[in-house]
């Protein structure tokens, strides 16, 4: 293997960039036949929820269909029991029935014995032997509720007739028909021990309670269904793996110093409640920029400030204005402007800053043990996605490894934008970026060069060995 042969090094750390990248590459190609693994198991996973979800879908459809029909049945029988003047309209009436039996727990009895269920409804209860008081609890309870079997004329305490007029309403006053007993409770009459119906101080007749009302609501809420929720996949593994995660990413964010950091930020992240607390918490501040590469904008902090508090729907804010992808990024995620601190705060984005910040110092670190491997890292990621050449001059990364892998002078930065594509074209094509082997041949000439640098040849023998 590349990592076991004795090369000689050029960095004072004693690791060449050439191999150190090398392995890196080794990682990241283990990786990466574990993450589309992952895909093809998220890819079966996300068929099978589809196929699941559909079928959620049309339960939905029937439960949206049937809660309409039972708030449609709680309605009508509502209305019934309001305009009702005889009990024999109500029991001969089978949607009453079955709201009345699924409100008060006796559904079994609408389904399978109609008949037991109007003979329960109509039950004298001073009878010992009447179907109510020799049944089920239940059924003695939606007995007594209604008490449709009670018999004969009612009157209220002052012996006057209690009558009903056609539109179901109670009067006491000599007009309308007489009242049947069996109508009293649903019409919410207060009968007192006598078996009058007692008066309010004005000599109408004393209601309690909206029965009607009760009964639509316990025939809805047991009659209502929840609809299902369609399901969500977890997160992808494949969207989480790191291309360099391995023992050495590991062993690295297991450091004192760099969970000291991550431990201080999580502590102390939810007690930040204003922009102003995150900007007077350096600590906290350092972190967050860090993780995005901006840990040399600390002392900028009125820059930083107006860049995060961007409105990134204004093409003129701050963030908008500036090239560098790094303060869209920071000004996207935390969304200053529109959420406050309230993003900064969630466990989604703790945990995604925590995640950059590791994966950020890990790779400072990498460049810290050999000179140019982060820059080839990000060269490699990046260099796909470039389509002219004046945007290799306009990133200090691009810029970097490929004016070094090709002997360009830095003083060309001192020309014409114009003149600068001029000579860069004369040896760099960016179409070929979208080719990865073309990628590899300028990452391998930018380390080499890189090493050369400071290892006084150095970098030629590892192109023969390794080009």
């Amino acid at each position: 293997m590349v990592t076991s042969i004795d090369i000689p090094t050029s960095s004072s750390s004693g690791m060449s960039p050439f191999v150190l990248y090398r392995r890196l590459q080794q990682t990241a190609e283990k990786n990466a036949g574990s993450a589309k693994e992952s895909s093809t198991q998220d890819a079966l996973a996300k068929q099978l929820l589809d196929i699941k979800n559909m079928q959620i879908r049309i339960r939905n459809v029937q439960v949206k269909a049937d809660n309409a029909l039972a708030v449609s049945d709680a309605t009508y029988v509502q209305n019934r029991m309001n305009s009702a003047t005889t009990v024999n309209e109500l029991v001969n009436d089978d949607r009453v029935l079955k709201v009345l039996a699924n409100a008060f727990g006796v559904s079994d009895l609408y389904s399978f014995n109609k008949q037991r269920l109007k003979d329960v409804l109509l039950s004298d209860l001073s009878d010992p032997n009447s179907v109510a008081r020799r049944g089920t609890t239940k059924e003695l309870e939606l007995a007594r509720k209604f008490d449709l079997g009670a018999t004969g004329s009612l009157t209220d305490t002052n012996g006057n007739a209690v009558t009903i007029d056609g539109n179901g309403k109670v009067r006491n006053d000599g007009t309308g028909t007489p009242l049947e007993a069996g109508l009293a409770k649903i019409k919410n009459l207060v009968i007192n021990n006598s078996g009058q119906v007692a008066l309010n101080s004005d000599g109408s007749l004393l209601t309690s309670g909206n029965l009607p009302n009760a009964t639509a609501n316990a025939y809805t809420k047991a009659k209502t269904k929840t609809p299902e929720k369609e399901q969500t996949l977890p997160a992808s593994n494949a969207s989480k793996v790191y291309e360099f995660d391995g023992p050495e990413f590991q062993r690295f964010r297991s450091r004192a110093d760099i969970q000291r950091e991550e431990e201080y930020f999580k502590a102390n992240v939810k007690s930040i409640k204003s922009v102003d607390d995150f900007f007077a918490d350096k600590r906290i501040m350092r972190f967050v920029l860090s993780a995005y590469d901006l840990e040399s904008e600390l002392p900028n902090t009125g820059k930083i400030r107006k860049i995060m508090e961007s409105n990134l729907s204004d093409v003129d804010s701050l963030a908008n204005r500036f090239q560098d992808a790094r303060f869209k990024q920071l000004a996207q995620d935390l969304d200053f402007f529109g959420s406050k601190v309230s993003k900064l705060t969630s466990q989604t984005v703790v945990d995604n800053i925590v995640t950059k910040y590791e994966r950020l110092k890990y790779e400072q670190s990498l460049d810290e043990q050999a000179p140019g491997v982060r820059a080839a890292i990000e060269f490699k990621r990046r260099a796909k996605d470039v389509t002219q050449t004046v945007q290799l001059l306009g990133d200090s990364v691009l810029r970097e490894v490929v004016t070094v892998a090709n002997n360009i002078p830095k003083q060309i930065a001192v020309q014409e934008v114009s003149s600068q594509i001029t000579a860069l074209e004369r040896k760099v094509d960016v179409a070929k970026f979208k080719d990865s082997s073309e990628v590899d041949k300028m990452v391998i000439r930018y380390l080499n060069n890189k090493a050369a640098e400071t290892s006084g040849g150095t970098g030629n023998y590892l192109l023969n060995l390794f080009g």
